[in-house]
């Protein structure tokens, strides 16, 4: 049995050590072909602060308030206590009680961080690690440090000037955390009798305020569906997909310019990249010979031939288009990968590609991306719907519970 390891530096390679595990978890999302970093940095473009390991907005309220609840504290028991081992059991008790709470009210407890294992030891995943840079980027914890560095300032006894990004700030402990850490509505003392996952409204207005006002988030989808009222709309109509919601956007003029073309921009590169997705998941149905599989691929091929074609996906210098993220993010792409989207965006330019060529080149990059451990070398023992990505999501079923949560209380 084979397993994985890492060394934990920091609360942030946690965050994504764990996102990445829970993202192989979920259909659909293994990245097969080493298209991550520009599926990422478009996200983070889009939906910046969110992420697919999160559940639901309260977590938003909750993680700071419990921290408060230490800040409150006497400085003795603070310092018998320190803020990471605090963290640690307030946070398997919320669970406790969200759980509780959700089987009073006949509620299921689906979006409960823990609930099936707060029983058995407490939450792996804890929110406090799963929403910490959500935190950061809508500015409810106005930190730049990574989780593990602010629980250690902390327990020294808060280095403000390292730890506050302002200049507010004084000598005792209650007011400095007050100057770093917000207090949502409703957060002082105990938790109200029978919390569910469910907001008020005032909470509501708390995150759709941090949503839309928090620095540099102007242009992003959130800010700007609930900046514009829209975030009611885009969640009717069956805007399930990435790919519908992408549709709905470009038509509402309300949004900003920028934030539509960051949308059409991730929805072309989805498109571009779905095909290799199709020619990879048929090279494993001839691998495994699996005839339903094949004529699954080639009905999605051709589906797909005919969207790209119409939408104009492959032209000269559609590759550079695809990678501009990157170049504005800094995110880190391989060569390999960048040299894959050349060749990818060139052999479909053809009136009818290929099919030898499209296969050769899927294959390599399979097998360069991930050497020995590529389906195409190791194929499946078991045989699935899917292998690997489709069309890229960006984030969106996340942020969808999200706005779902404040919309539900607070029509906008």
């Amino acid at each position: 049995m084979s397993s994985i390891g890492w060394i934990d530096f920091s609360s942030t390679d946690r965050k994504r050590v764990h996102e990445v595990l829970a993202l192989m978890k979920e259909p659909g999302t293994l990245d097969e072909l080493g298209f991550g970093q520009l599926r990422d940095a478009y996200a983070d473009t889009l939906f910046p602060g969110f992420s697919t390991i999160q559940t639901r907005a309260r977590y938003f309220l909750a993680v700071p308030k419990i921290m408060r609840d230490w800040a409150d504290w006497p400085d003795a028991k603070r310092r018998r206590q320190p803020l990471d081992e605090y963290l640690k059991i307030a946070e398997n008790e919320f669970a406790r009680m969200l759980k509780t709470n959700h089987d009073a009210a006949g509620l299921p407890p689906d979006g409960v961080i823990g609930h099936t294992v707060v029983e058995q030891g407490g939450v792996a995943r804890r929110p406090s690690s799963t929403y910490w840079n959500g935190l950061r980027v809508f500015e409810i914890v106005r930190t730049q440090s990574s989780l593990a560095e602010f629980c250690r300032y902390w327990r020294r006894g808060g280095e403000v000037q390292q730890v506050v990004s302002s200049d507010e700030g004084s000598d005792d402990t209650g007011e400095r955390f007050e100057a770093i850490v917000r207090r949502p509505p409703g957060a002082q003392g105990d938790w109200p009798a029978g919390l569910t996952l469910k907001l008020d409204v005032a909470e509501a207005r708390f995150l759709r305020e941090r949503f839309t006002t928090a620095q540099d988030l102007d242009d992003t989808v959130c800010a700007q569906l609930l900046s514009n009222n829209l975030a009611g709309r885009a969640l009717s109509g069956g805007h399930t997909s990435f790919a519908a919601f992408s549709a709905w956007a470009a038509r509402q003029l309300a949004l900003s310019q920028p934030c539509r073309d960051n949308i059409a921009a991730a929805q072309r590169f989805s498109l571009a990249v779905e095909g290799a997705h199709i020619v990879f998941n048929r090279l494993i149905a001839e691998g495994i010979d699996d005839g339903d599989l094949r004529a699954r691929c080639n009905e999605r091929y051709a589906d797909w031939r005919a969207t790209t074609k119409l939408a104009g996906i492959f032209h000269p210098g559609a590759d550079l288009e695809w990678l501009r993220v990157a170049d504005a993010s800094e995110a880190r792409v391989k060569q390999r990968t960048i040299e894959f989207l050349e060749q990818w965006n060139a052999l479909n330019q053809a009136h009818t590609p290929k099919q030898s060529g499209l296969d050769a080149l899927v294959r390599t990059q399979a097998v360069g991306n991930k050497p020995e451990r590529s389906l195409l070398i190791k194929l499946p023992r078991e045989r699935a719907d899917w292998y690997g990505m489709g069309a890229l999501d960006y984030r969106w079923q996340t942020v969808r519970r999200m706005l779902e949560d404040i919309v539900e209380v607070l029509p906008c």
